[in-house]
């Protein structure tokens, strides 16, 4: 079992305020995507760290109107970083990290706890982009991960 965290994009309190009323908000997620997460952590536009996680206690399915199946998290507490993981290199980042609100990434607990910075976690970590991808970048963030594409 790989302990795994789920990155999400919101306003700066979101944390806060979901820790507080025990649930984040649904999430368009496949099944399998939930294994291991027991983890959750989000950034807003202008953050510049990650600073905490929320532990999550389960997931349930959740299905609205549109007809499509999201899962909605319960939350447990909150939990510090030892010390704030800065972003990193914004390049290998870009199409990458999330910046809508059902945009997640997940990535593997223990490599985010050793990086010294989130961009760190890329090459190997397990992380998954469901993110489209701009064509402008993809060359340059897939020439940054493997070195034999860059030729």
């Amino acid at each position: 079992m790989t302990t795994k965290v789920l990155l999400t994009h919101h306003h700066r309190d979101a944390i806060e305020n979901a820790a507080d009323r025990g649930f984040w908000m649904p999430l368009p997620l496949a099944a399998e995507q939930l294994k291991d997460v027991m983890y959750l952590t989000s950034l807003s536009y202008g953050e510049i760290t990650l600073k905490q996680l929320v532990e999550v206690a389960s997931f349930e399915p959740w299905r609205e109107a549109d007809g499509i199946e999201r899962w909605l998290p319960f939350l447990g507490q909150r939990l510090e970083l030892p010390k704030p993981l800065p972003l990193g290199d914004r390049k290998l980042l870009a199409g990458w990290l999330p910046r809508q609100r059902e945009a997640v990434q997940i990535i593997e607990l223990d490599a985010l706890l050793a990086a010294k910075r989130l961009s760190d976690v890329l090459p190997g970590s397990g992380a998954c982009c469901h993110l489209p991808r701009r064509p402008a970048l993809a060359p340059a963030v897939d020439a940054a991960r493997r070195p034999d594409l860059a030729a």
